[in-house]
């Protein structure tokens, strides 16, 4: 008999792809009126169970209930019209088209064939202030950031009144005023009767809203807990069975390895200004703050992608950055904040992707435009091996990996490069937490062997447990310093919202 207090019933659910199980006879719960928190390592098992209640893929046996009925066959515009929203981690929107036009996709009102686009502006505009976003409804999404892309997927799917709001990684690319307007539109579907599930590998985020927890490892459910009877070290052991405490490796004690990278007056007229930056060799320095202050701009204009006026040092030597060839052949690597737009080719296979920056170095002596290919599989076979990139061989494309191990790719693609300065915009971004332990272990090992890492993140965490010392930037400008003992949650968040004002 249905259970008339839950909306959602997941039921022995098994999934296999190429004979390989990514779900294996799971079974959970959504409850009307609760948030639920879905958690595990990249490759349990969670993208999968949302693609089945969603209705993009098909369970090969189990059963899925909504509203205690049983769903069979029905796709994702099925899934829509019963009251199921979602918000991907790889977003749907299109970026030729307006933020209205995104919220109401196929619902546009129209006369004589033509968009009323003053009319489909109004009716977004509230949608938008409930998300917290404030901009202009008719310009195009290719425009806004990621974070306020994220705020329309948002917008989009609360168009559909969903019953069932699914939110995965929706918070990857958010500062902490953004997150809490989420959180805000979470609390009231739950205080309203609706129901929410969440993915994401912020633990802290997950402790202040949701009410159960459901953690799956390796395709199976291991355990589901109340938010009041878990705690992080105990979600931690359950996903990868080890403590929270050995994710971040230590911090540097020695003097600087040498000079690293240098920036003063470094100024991108509209973005950010006068920042100066003491990268030294054997150190990772942090860019916070709240999202938006310049932070982005800042490394994209040191590797070469904005313009930008100001003195750039490496190792020692005065250098103009007019693009990226130049940066790169400065010793400067970059992977940004998108690994699918930015960071990779994802339709190119993980060994086109990792020997890419290095085909110079691959092409044997006048043999113009003539890659070795022994040289090219010994090369990817190399950074495979040693990021442990888990993958069913170096011809598989990139699209295909899972978050972390495309972030792996995006990233162990510039070591052959041998760089000497390293900068890295949102480098967990959407990861789980054992691969977030590898990558934060890898910048250390670096950083120990001469390279000078600069990294910026909307997890202050992250900030806080990775970096020697962190920058906080503020409407464009460095506004405090911090270093040593300085390097606390508290601090850093203080500096944020006030703008850099003595913490008393």
């Amino acid at each position: 008999m249905t259970d008339p207090a839950v909306l959602l019933d997941v039921d022995r659910v098994t999934k296999s792809y190429a004979g390989i199980a990514v779900l294996r006879e799971a079974s959970f719960e959504v409850r009307r009126g609760e948030v639920l928190g879905l958690v595990g390592e990249n490759g349990a098992g969670k993208s999968t169970a949302l693609n089945v209640i969603t209705g993009i893929t098909a369970p090969d046996s189990g059963r899925v209930s909504l509203d205690g009925r049983t769903v069979t066959g029905w796709n994702p515009h099925q899934a829509r019209a019963a009251g199921v929203g979602s918000v991907q981690q790889e977003l749907s929107l299109n970026p030729h088209q307006t933020v209205a036009e995104n919220v109401f996709l196929g619902g546009w009102p129209s006369r004589r064939g033509l968009v009323r686009r003053r009319e489909l502006a109004a009716r977004a505009r509230p949608l938008l202030e409930r998300v917290g976003l404030a901009v202009d409804p008719l310009v195009p999404v290719g425009e806004l950031s990621l974070a306020r892309r994220q705020l329309v997927e948002l917008a989009k799917a609360l168009a559909g009144d969903p019953s069932l709001l699914i939110l995965d990684e929706a918070t990857s690319a958010l500062d902490d005023s953004q997150v809490e307007a989420l959180f805000k539109v979470v609390r009231e579907l739950r205080d309203g009767g609706r129901s929410v599930i969440i993915v994401s590998h912020r633990l802290d985020e997950l402790f202040a809203v949701c009410d159960r927890l459901t953690v799956l490892k390796d395709g199976e459910l291991v355990a589901t807990r109340r938010r009041d009877e878990t705690d992080q070290d105990d979600l931690v052991r359950l996903m990868i069975g080890r403590e929270l405490a050995a994710l971040f490796p230590a911090k540097s004690s020695g003097p600087p390895l040498g000079p690293g990278l240098r920036a003063s007056g470094l100024t991108t007229t509209g973005a950010f200004e006068n920042v100066d930056l003491d990268v030294p060799a054997g150190r990772i320095v942090g860019l916070g703050g709240l999202a938006g202050q310049g932070q982005r701009e800042v490394l994209r204009a040191l590797f070469g992608l904005r313009r930008h006026s100001g003195r750039i040092e490496i190792d020692g030597k005065a250098c103009r950055i007019g693009g990226p060839g130049a940066a790169i052949r400065r010793g400067v690597a970059y992977v940004p904040e998108d690994r699918k737009l930015e960071g990779l080719h994802t339709a190119q296979s993980i060994r086109g992707n990792l020997t890419l920056p290095s085909v110079r170095a691959l092409t044997p002596a006048r043999r113009l435009f003539t890659v070795s290919r022994s040289a090219e599989e010994r090369m990817a076979a190399g950074l495979v091996d040693r990021l442990r990139i888990t993958a069913r061989g170096l011809g598989q494309e990139a699209r295909r990996l899972s978050g972390g191990n495309q972030q792996k790719v995006a990233l162990a693609r510039w070591l052959p490069t041998q760089p000497s300065v390293l900068l890295l915009n949102e480098p967990t971004r959407g990861i789980d937490v054992g691969t977030k332990r590898e990558i934060y272990h890898l910048l250390r090992s670096l950083a120990d062997a001469g390279l000078a890492v600069l990294v910026t993140s909307t997890d202050t965490m992250e900030l806080v447990g990775l970096c020697d010392e962190v920058l906080v930037m503020y409407e464009g400008r460095v506004v405090r310093s911090l270093a040593g003992d300085e390097v606390t949650e508290q601090d850093l968040v203080h500096a944020s919202v006030t703008g850099g004002a003595a913490h008393v």
